[in-house]
């Protein structure tokens, strides 16, 4: 008796789902659509944590940050060791070596004095500001210092290196350097701070326009236990 009762509810739970669930689906294809019926499973190959893509005028507006110069000076210290900052000075060393030893006239060492030594050393402060995790401009300002002091030492100390006659018409004379070496000193780390802002302002904006860029792709999902035993449950009963 209690076998046969256990067997009736049983049946009539199943009677009941199979008259009310078909009225749930379809109420809720008509008030939210046919993707909130079937479940708020993601597109595939698309995770819930993917971040959504922000439009081009939205990452131009998030991506400007305004610079926190007491913490940027607190960071200093850690920041010595950044390839943000060691390379853009290594590279500067580099061309001021290859313009005292080469000279100007090599077509690969006249582009990086034009990029890494002389006013205002855009190729050197963008690469820092390009490369910073943080303070880009304290790093523009350093980087246009040391662009600043190549450029002086290679101008007192080997004015016919950095100023050939082959490129130019006349060497500068001593007040001409003077005032070059000046300019260089006032406006380098100015010209610096400013591009190497811009510079992490494009990375930011990168990286928000798509996000997609800077994410792994997922691993390919296994199936999980409980699917691999029913397969072999199910291959093992087709043996049989």
């Amino acid at each position: 008796m209690a076998r046969a009762k256990r067997t009736a509810r049983a049946e009539a739970r199943r009677r009941n789902r199979a008259v009310t669930e078909p009225e749930l689906d379809a109420d809720l294809e008509t008030t939210e659509g046919p993707s909130a019926a079937r479940g708020a499973r993601p597109p595939a190959g698309r995770s819930e944590t993917t971040p959504a893509r922000a439009g081009v005028f939205d990452a131009l507006r998030t991506s400007i940050h305004r610079a926190n110069v007491r913490e940027d000076l607190a960071a200093l210290p850690t920041l010595v060791t950044n390839k943000a900052l060691w390379l853009p000075i290594l590279l500067i060393a580099v061309t001021a070596i290859a313009v005292a030893t080469i000279g100007r006239t090599n077509i690969a060492v006249n582009f990086a004095t034009t990029y890494f030594l002389e006013l205002p050393a855009i190729g050197a402060v963008f690469l820092a500001g390009f490369l910073a995790p943080r303070a880009s401009w304290l790093l523009g300002i350093i980087v246009g210092l040391a662009s600043a002091i190549g450029y002086t030492v290679l101008l007192y100390g080997a004015p016919a290196s950095l100023y050939p006659p082959e490129l130019f018409k006349s060497l500068p004379g001593p007040a001409d350097s003077s005032q070059l070496s000046v300019q260089a000193f006032v406006v380098s780390p100015i010209l610096g701070s400013l591009f190497a802002a811009a510079a992490a302002w494009y990375r930011r904006f990168l990286r928000l326009s798509n996000p997609n860029r800077s994410r792994q792709a997922a691993p390919p999902r296994r199936g999980d236990g409980r699917t691999r035993a029913s397969n072999g449950s199910q291959k093992a009963g087709a043996r049989r």
